[in-house]
């Protein structure tokens, strides 16, 4: 780094110190180097400062002085991106933008459905304040930590247990590389009446811009709060590998229909195990929530469970009592806890106890900090029995090449697209582990994208490969960079070329 960059850094810590105050930013060689330890055993990036802002306002003036002393800057909300590289930015000499402390729920709207939160609210500080203040709601939870950011994950086109998250942006607050701060849709209004109840506003829609994107530093958004029904059933179904083509496909003529309104999640037995009271678990296990008043939940789960076990599938009916029963397997509990909105501890538990002779400590937000290596691909795919097959061979193929066994998810979202997650675990105190798992998770990119497959998200490590590849109209989205950013300062090669 030249003597120009450092006098740069210098100056824009010392400018940063004026806006946030003292206690708010750090830059000693011990929270720098905390900041870039992550479960994915990806390399320290040089990182110049951690800020910590407290409101809109600050943020717009730390993006000021970042144009102004050319520094960029890489905004994380909670900063657990496990698997993906974490806090991690692309690249080297980013201050780092901690938005935690932006934690405030604006606003709860039960009419409207819908809650204003900030950067910092995690799904059980939101899942809390609904029990509390508007129990005829509740929130879409993912299976991270209850306490990750309900707006980080949204911004990630992260996907809940209900829906997916992106789908429920009804407006969005922010900071864009120039300073200047706005809203979109019906937000960026001063009317009367309810603002929320239309999401796209007047004229182009602007939302779709800043999530997965490094176009503006979001600050807050409107999002959509599921209303909490009669009854809810939890169908949990076990099949085959044989059978899982079928399943899929009838998983899909479920939607179709509109006997399934909600996500479908189904785990191999290496994601299970981790989880189960049992030593012994099918090859795949499925779950997916139903609900609506008494007749239509009957209805539901006739219509599931006759169609399920047409393809082979054994479908059990889970309710409340049977999920809170002392003798219950934790993953069922785990189950019907997160699709009833209530976030829980019980995938990390699982995600430690992938890797043998790991423990999971008094507080498992700590991964980061453990020797539990952890590492994500994410690829995306038709509603199709067949394509189904095709994935899972690639998957399994590439990672038995490499000495691997994945943890698969394949979660088909409606009757058009699924999302899949494959976790590869390892050991980060064994060199050849750690090397192993990285390899396969390059390889398993590749031979995935050579074979047809794209994918949802992706970690930091892949971001320049991913550029290179003809998935998005990179050069347009260069163009509104240049724009939105035209110095480039936010997250530099976050999805995206850099400038």
């Amino acid at each position: 780094m030249g003597q120009k960059n450092r006098e740069g850094d210098e100056r824009a810590v010392a400018r940063w110190r004026d806006i946030v105050g003292p206690d708010a930013i750090a830059y000693d060689e011990a929270t720098l180097a905390e900041v870039s330890r992550n479960t994915s055993a990806f390399p320290a990036r040089r990182v110049v400062a951690v800020l910590r802002p407290s409101d809109p306002d600050q943020v717009a003036r730390i993006v000021q002085v970042a144009r102004e002393e050319k520094v960029p800057l890489h905004p994380y909300s909670t900063g657990l991106n496990w698997g993906l590289g974490s806090r991690l930015p692309v690249g080297d000499g980013c201050a780092l933008l901690d938005l935690s402390a932006m934690n405030r729920i604006r606003e709860v709207d039960t009419a409207g459905r819908y809650a204003i939160v900030e950067p910092g609210v995690t799904q059980l500080q939101l899942a809390d304040h609904l029990a509390a203040h508007a129990p005829d709601l509740v929130a879409n939870v993912t299976g991270s930590s209850p306490h990750s950011s309900v707006l980080g994950n949204l911004l990630e086109r992260g996907t809940g247990f209900r829906r997916h998250r992106a789908d429920e942006v009804r407006g969005l607050e922010v900071v864009l590389g120039t300073g200047q701060q706005l809203r979109t849709g019906l937000w960026a209004g001063t009317g009367t009446r309810q603002l929320h109840h239309y999401a796209h506003g007047i004229g182009p829609q602007l939302d779709g811009l800043f999530v997965q994107s490094n176009l503006g530093i979001v600050t807050a958004a409107v999002v959509d709060l599921l209303p909490r029904q009669e009854q809810l059933r939890l169908l949990m179904f076990t099949l085959s590998e044989t059978a899982l083509p079928g399943v899929v496909d009838a998983v899909r003529g479920l939607f179709l229909r509109g006997t399934l309104r909600s996500i479908v999640h189904i785990f191999n037995d290496k994601r299970i195990l981790a989880m189960s009271d049992s030593d012994r678990v099918p090859t795949w296990t499925g779950a997916v929530a139903v609900d609506g008043t008494q007749e239509q939940v009957a209805l539901a789960v006739a219509d599931v469970k006759r169609t399920l076990a047409a393809e082979g599938a054994t479908v059990r009916v889970i309710d409340t009592e049977d999920a809170g029963h002392p003798d219950a397997d934790p993953i069922t509990t785990a189950m019907f806890d997160v699709h009833t909105g209530r976030p829980t501890t019980a995938f990390l538990h699982g995600l430690y106890q992938s890797v043998p002779g790991k423990e999971t400590p008094p507080d498992p937000d700590v991964l980061d900090g453990t020797t539990v290596g952890y590492l994500a691909c994410m690829p995306v795919a038709a509603v199709d029995g067949r394509t189904v097959a095709d994935l899972v061979a690639v998957i399994e193929k590439t990672c038995a090449d490499h000495g691997l066994v994945p943890a698969i998810a394949v979660n088909p979202t409606g009757p058009d697209y699924l999302e899949s997650v494959v976790n590869l675990y390892f050991d980060r105190t064994d060199p050849e582990q750690e090397e192993a798992a990285r390899a396969c998770n390059t390889e398993l990119h590749r031979r995935l994208y050579e074979d047809g497959f794209r994918f949802y998200r992706v970690g930091v490590e892949t971001m320049e490969s991913l550029t290179g590849w003809d998935t998005a109209p990179w050069e347009t989205i260069g163009l509104l960079k240049a724009a939105l950013d035209p110095d480039g300062i936010l997250s530099p090669g976050r999805y995206g070329a850099v400038l």
